[in-house]
């Protein structure tokens, strides 16, 4: 089932919160620029396809700006 494209608003939206933290869950971004998760899952992904943020898998999944997060020492 193709959901179409992310919300141009939405993948702002991430940007400038993942610009104010070093790391985030996807849940939490939701919750913090008040949208529905799977959109938030949606912008991330193309983001990410965009090499605009990153995944970082630490224990669990989490999302940066590229470039944000160092490597693990």
């Amino acid at each position: 089932m193709d959901k179409g494209p992310a919300n141009p608003e939405i993948k702002e939206k991430v940007l400038q919160y993942l610009d104010t933290v070093e790391k985030a869950k996807s849940k939490d971004i939701a919750k913090a620029i008040g949208e529905e998760k799977g959109a938030v899952d949606l912008a991330v992904k193309e983001l990410s396809m965009e090499d605009k943020v990153e995944y970082l898998y630490i224990t669990t999944t989490f999302v940066a700006l590229k470039g944000k997060v160092g490597a693990p020492a």
